[in-house]
């Protein structure tokens, strides 16, 4: 069966579609293109934003992934009042999607010789706590390559570098899959700090640092999700009780605006909070330090838009060291 002349190219990947599908896909009625609509409903999150995604009319949408689901023989949504969502079936569909579409841009930039030149979109992925800093540190980077575009892809969660979900990531932890590059650029350094409104309505003032329990009996503001397994939120876990926690946020972002608003003591990488004149820093030196990596899929080694991109943001964490790692 011919692609439908009313959907439009998902990325590059029907550009090299046949034109005529072998009598074997005809046999079973499968179109291949009908899989960038499963992958569109995973990246947009809802049928009628994957249809404004590809650029179609969400009946169109509806018909194709029916089509698919018919072809297959399996259900590949769950279908409720709040709309659609992907089951395990769903999930396989878009992975060999994601996957497809992958490998046909890769191939489509190395053939145009793309990867070899100083220009194009790369996609870092980071977190909130990262992106006032990175926004400022890698002005030179546009001055020097004006054709590179960065995209901030801001996720508390690691994204699957090898599924492309972002070209490269700055990341609080080492690595372990084999099949990523990694490079060390730095460390962060985490310090307590609370408000000035909080420490005159507590009178609370930091003891001997290398004691335990530091914050036992204070209102303490901490980490959840993907956060909560920072070496910072460990570390605050050691030193007060469960029930002295009184709030938790997903993310840095979070946890300073509850410090600042005076709900309870935490801990803070030293270079978000510096220089905000609400709060107080209690511990003179650093309690943690997490080290910082980028990381990139192996296909990406000689992109040269990628690699420029990552020597900036390995320059700027060298011209910060000091800010970063928490210096006083």
């Amino acid at each position: 069966m011919a692609p439908l002349r009313e959907s439009p190219p998902f990325g590059r990947q029907s550009r090299l579609a046949p034109a005529h599908p072998s009598a074997e896909h005809r046999d079973v009625g499968l179109d291949w293109d009908d899989m960038r609509f499963v992958l569109a409903l995973r990246r947009a999150g809802s049928l009628g934003a994957a249809a404004r995604l590809l650029k179609v009319e969400q009946s169109t949408a509806s018909r194709r992934l029916t089509a698919l689901e018919a072809a297959l023989g399996a259900q590949l949504v769950a279908r409720t009042p709040e709309g659609l969502s992907l089951n395990d079936a769903g999930q396989l569909v878009a992975d060999l999607a994601q996957s497809i579409d992958g490998g046909v841009e890769e191939l489509m930039r190395r053939i145009g010789g793309e990867d070899q030149r100083p220009e194009g979109l790369v996609r870092l992925s980071t977190t909130e706590s990262f992106t006032p800093f990175l926004m400022g540190g890698l002005v030179p980077l546009r001055q020097e390559h004006p054709k590179i575009q960065v995209q901030l892809v801001v996720n508390s969660a690691a994204l699957d570098l090898v599924r492309r979900d972002a070209d490269v990531a700055l990341r609080l932890f080492r690595e372990t899959n084999p099949a990523l590059v990694t490079r060390k650029i730095g460390e962060v350094g985490w310090s307590v700090y609370a408000s000035r409104g909080y420490l005159e309505r507590t009178g609370f003032a930091m003891k001997d640092e290398r004691r335990g329990s530091l914050l036992a009996g204070q209102a303490v503001v901490g980490y959840a999700g993907a956060a909560g397994r920072s070496a910072g939120a460990v570390w605050l876990l050691e030193q007060c009780h469960p029930e002295d926690v009184v709030l938790t946020g997903e993310s840095v972002p979070s946890v300073m605006n509850a410090v600042r608003a005076g709900i309870g003591v935490s801990v803070l990488p030293c270079f978000v909070a510096q220089g905000d004149p609400s709060l107080v820093r209690l511990t003179p030196s650093v309690v943690t330090k997490v080290e910082v990596f980028l990381v990139i899929p192996p296909d990406h080694r000689n992109t040269v838009r990628v690699r420029l991109v990552m020597d900036a943001v390995a320059a700027l964490f060298e011209r910060e060291r000091t800010l970063l790692g928490g210096c006083v």
